[in-house]
């Protein structure tokens, strides 16, 4: 398949809204690459409607200092990808790495050998985000290496290449359950839960069937931004158990109060945060009234993302 691939280099203040901005474009999900400045990219299929897509980001692109945030560093760079080439990126950039005390991300082109304590994820992200290379995907490791325990229940909401979710089982945790807007990232992370034999442990859904199926856990991630976490924080208390852990990212540090008090007024205690540069990653526990239910369980948002496509 040949994709149209747009880069854009932004202020870091900025990162959330062009991220929303390409979401809203279409693309199933975003990479994100350097601190200071940002640059994000995205993808879609190459078609007739690519140009008209194109020009409606940079009108929009062009607004955001009426609304208080820089204007974009440079303009919109744009060329044709096919899948090959995305398969080469990733080989000269993502190699073995270490996060935290255990978890080890380990490409499928690389050969490790783990220490007694290190779990070791094998991952190909393909064209799907999460390499453990990103600030927010570390920090969300980190965070699963401390409140993972053997048996849990355990959801990952925009599971991207299933990094979190397959991190989670081979932490401890019985089952995850796994969504994504993005039908390509649900098909590499399912490959890559096969790849590290975690069939029937590791859950890759259709929104409509996670919906259905991710209930009672333990544990529920969200690697995504800040605006979408917001909209997600009503339909997680619902879907926790008591004193079940939720661990939101995809944060800039701007956004951090919002999100506290988003899930503070669901009645949610606030337990932490980690941070790496302008990246936040806040964890809570679930002490609230909200019960999980066999029926009625809030649908996730699709408002004006693609969840269903």
């Amino acid at each position: 398949m040949i994709w149209t691939v747009f880069t854009i280099t932004c202020d870091p203040s900025a990162t959330d809204a062009v991220t929303q901005a390409l979401l809203d474009a279409g693309c199933g999900g975003v990479v994100l690459q350097g601190e200071d400045p940002v640059q994000i990219q995205g993808s879609l299929p190459l078609s007739d409607e690519v140009d008209e897509k194109v020009e409606a980001l940079r009108n929009h692109l062009d607004r955001l200092p009426e609304f208080g945030l820089p204007p974009l560093l440079s303009p919109i760079a744009l060329h044709n990808a096919d899948d090959t080439e995305w398969v080469d990126a990733w080989k000269q950039h993502f190699h073995t790495a270490k996060i935290g005390n255990r978890v080890v991300i380990q490409p499928s082109w690389e050969e490790y050998t783990p220490l007694p304590n290190e779990v070791v994820l094998n991952l190909d992200p393909g064209m799907a985000f999460g390499t453990g290379s990103h600030p927010t995907t570390r920090l969300c490791l980190l965070a699963l290496e401390e409140r993972v325990t053997p048996g849990m229940i355990m959801a990952d909401v925009g599971t991207g290449s299933g990094i979190l979710a397959i991190a989670g089982v081979k932490l401890g945790a019985e089952i995850a359950y796994a969504t994504d807007i993005d039908p390509l990232a649900r098909e590499v992370s399912e490959r890559n839960a096969s790849d590290n034999q975690l069939q029937g442990r590791v859950l890759v859904q259709e929104m409509e069937v996670f919906e259905a199926e991710a209930k009672g856990c333990h544990l529920i991630v969200a690697n995504i931004i800040a605006q979408i976490v917001i909209d997600l924080a009503p339909t997680i208390p619902p879907r926790l158990l008591p004193n079940g852990i939720f661990i939101a990212s995809g944060i800039v540090e701007e956004y951090h109060d919002r999100v506290k008090e988003t899930f503070e007024a669901l009645g949610m205690t606030y337990l932490e945060t980690k941070r790496d540069d302008i990246w936040v990653c806040l964890v809570f526990r679930n002490t609230g009234d909200a019960e999980t239910t066999e029926e009625g369980l809030p649908a996730l948002p699709r408002g004006n993302y693609p969840w269903a496509v």
